[in-house]
């Protein structure tokens, strides 16, 4: 160490406490990567490496340090690379000005970017969620949490008894998450981190037990999501507590910032969703296709016609966890019947959804601190169109379209105090200017004219001059080496006033500065930089001011979420000829000229041939299916699934009758290689 450079130094110190990051170290307008990082980083991001002496004493060039940088400015879609091949990257910041500074300038880590962490557009997928996942298990049982800190949402769930597992592995499927941090407990079963790598290519990082210890846990979450969340967790049933403690304490480590966004916690039980094993859901090919992993082929892509980003990731949430109580489905697809029954305003209300921008993850930015100008006119774009769908809305007169439409805030005040303030096609930058609206500000706008019009001030000022002295000859000029000064020829010189201060005598005449110059000037020279730093100052302001709405925007974002989710499964009933279920808790399916949703679709020349099915809840209760290849037997059995799956989602149905007794739990296990769009099956 004493024969490094003070930067190197420093450069290792923080290295050593992010031994697991590609570190981001920051130097003037680059991020650049040391040693083994630089080595990584070039061979995964296609950059050239470099070296540099890293001692006091020159050294042989196979002792240099190899070294590659990336400019900051571009740093997303760099880190976005990154973090698709399960990277974590720290990002060290300059935590002063270079230019003031005395010594080495102080650096430290701002955030540590993983891949269940990511909240830069360039790395999500709009209609998905990007979960980080906590999982706690121990010989009593286990719990799993699951957080997409984009948009803040939170899951929670816990099981007991000796099929714990077994129930947090079939969790795993609603989420798929991006990352997991696992108890010592949970670490150790091979059967949970092979689910993990290899179902979900998730990074898995052993939090060990020092992050899900009880007490803190309790603490965090009590302070996350307050008092009556936390009241809501099982007593006695720590499992819970600790798998959320130990995602939150993940979050706090690598963060280092605002997280207020994530405020509401849904914790669950067992049995409020229907409970689906990852191979049910993979034959179901509910969210992709077997073969291809493609979402063309599934029912997702059957029942998704949603116009928002997070419209399109509740639909998906729902298509996830099917429910089991038939006051929340009946509650669901009566909104789905009322916007059935009223074409014009349905229509009206998709319309003005269209093109409306994610106000989730827009809010989960701009807590974070990372939002730029052009988010916030998205956000602002948004809240435009809430008025009309607001009014679209309060003419429907079923129980949760009018809840939506009270739980829909329009926002003009918010929307009204970005219109004020930022210009319509702000810079991508916000720490370089142009980015405040003209009249916005009257010192802002007073810099800008200064910039603007240096010399027409100049000659304002000289014109005054010479009105108030009477020198007809007085000229105000300007060299580098003392600056602005005012120029008096001899034949005046008895008519300087006092005020002027002499700087240099000519031969012919003399040169003056006064203070209103030397004041004029320095603002003249400094214009740039002060209405840079201001409009930033200001920017900031009213950032901080949406940040501290967040409740209300992402209250409203939920609305909009699920009317948009609500219209799709309208627009799809209406458009696919489908009908509404009866639910129940009979033990009953009766379903009348039945079709497979999915394969309908994709027939383009042929008519799918509908089919009834009855199963009763004492007799008809198992029913077996022969018949030869191709016959339709996979089809068929597959078909009755996604019908009752549809049914407890909410949705209408593809039938002409259907009768749905609640179903806890669905068993599917199909031929692996059944291709049923393409029309390709071998056995079951």
């Amino acid at each position: 160490m004493a024969e490094l450079t003070p930067m190197m130094k420093q450069y290792l110190e923080i290295k050593k406490d992010n031994p697991d990051s590609i570190l981001f170290f920051r130097l003037g307008d680059f991020y650049e990567m040391f040693a083994d990082d630089a080595k990584l980083a070039s061979k995964e991001l296609d950059l050239t490496l470099t070296s540099r002496d890293h001692g006091k004493h020159a050294k042989p060039e196979e002792e240099r340090v190899p070294m590659c940088g990336i400019p900051y400015h571009a740093s997303e879609s760099y880190i976005a690379r990154l973090i698709a091949k399960g990277y974590k990257v720290a990002i060290c910041e300059q935590m002063e000005d270079p230019a003031t500074a005395k010594g080495l300038v102080k650096r430290d880590i701002i955030r540590v970017v993983t891949p269940g962490t990511v909240i830069d557009a360039a790395c999500l997928d709009d209609k998905s969620g990007n979960y980080l996942c906590g999982i706690y298990l121990d010989s009593q049982g286990g719990g799993a949490a699951f957080c997409d800190l984009s948009t803040g949402e939170t899951h929670l769930t816990a099981f007991s008894g000796k099929d714990a597992l077994t129930h947090i592995i079939n969790e795993l499927g609603r989420f798929s998450p991006a990352e997991a941090i696992l108890s010592d407990g949970a670490f150790s079963e091979k059967a949970l981190t092979d689910v993990l790598t290899d179902k979900f290519h998730c990074r898995c990082e052993n939090g060990g037990e020092r992050r899900f210890r009880l007490a803190e846990a309790e603490k965090n979450i009590r302070t996350q999501f307050g008092e009556e969340a936390f009241s809501r967790l099982p007593a006695g049933e720590p499992a819970a507590a600790m798998a959320l403690g130990g995602l939150l304490n993940y979050l706090y480590e690598t963060q280092k910032t605002d997280l207020s966004h994530i405020r509401e916690l849904d914790y669950y039980r067992q049995g409020r969703f229907m409970e689906l094993d990852l191979a049910a859901r993979r034959n179901l090919e509910l969210t992709e296709t077997l073969r291809s992993k493609e979402k063309k082929g599934s029912l997702l892509w059957v029942l998704d016609k949603t116009k928002t980003p997070m419209g399109g990731r509740m639909l998906r949430s729902w298509l996830e966890r099917p429910l089991l109580s038939v006051t929340d489905i009946d509650r669901r697809s009566s909104a789905v019947a009322a916007l059935v029954d009223d074409t014009i305003r349905r229509e009206e209300l998709i319309a003005g959804m269209t093109g409306l921008g994610d106000m989730e993850r827009l809010i989960g930015r701009i807590v974070y601190g990372t939002a730029g100008g052009r988010d916030l006119t998205s956000l602002r774009a948004a809240m435009e169109k809430l008025p009309n769908l607001k009014e679209q809305l309060s003419g429907f007169s079923d129980r949760r379209l009018t809840e939506l439409t009270a739980e829909l805030d329009t926002l003009d005040d918010i929307s009204g105090d970005i219109a004020a303030a930022i210009c319509d096609e702000p810079p991508f930058s916000v720490r370089e200017g142009g980015i405040i609206r003209d009249g916005f500000n009257e010192e802002v706008d007073r810099l800008r004219h200064i910039l603007k019009s240096g010399k027409g001030v100049m000659a304002e000022m000289e014109a005054k001059e010479k009105e108030k002295t009477g020198i007809r000859t007085l000229k105000i000029g300007y060299n580098k080496v003392f600056g602005y000064y005012i120029e008096v020829s001899n034949a005046f010189k008895e008519q300087v006033p006092e005020t002027y201060i002499r700087k240099q005598t000519l031969v012919n005449g003399e040169r003056f500065i006064t203070q209103e110059l030397k004041d004029l000037e320095h603002e003249i020279l400094t214009a740039s930089e002060r209405v840079v730093a201001l409009e930033y100052e200001l920017f900031s302001a009213l950032r901080q001011q949406i940040a501290d709405n967040a409740g209300r925007i992402q209250k409203t974002a939920a609305a909009v979420a699920e009317c948009d989710a609500l219209c799709s499964f309208a627009s799809v009933a209406v458009h696919n000829n489908f009908c509404r279920p009866e639910v129940d808790e009979s033990g009953v399916i009766e379903i009348r000229e039945g079709r497979h949703p999915v394969v309908e679709k994709v027939l383009k020349d042929s008519l799918f041939v509908p089919n009834d099915t009855f199963m009763g809840e004492k007799e008809e209760r198992v029913a077996i299916i022969t018949g030869p290849n191709m016959a339709g037997k996979s089809t068929y059995m597959r078909q009755v699934a996604l019908i009752v799956l549809m049914a407890q989602m909410g949705s209408f149905v593809p039938a002409k009758y259907a009768h749905i007794g609640v179903v806890d739990r669905i068993f599917t296990r199909i031929g692996a290689s059944d291709d049923l769009s393409a029309g390709q099956s071998t056995f079951m």
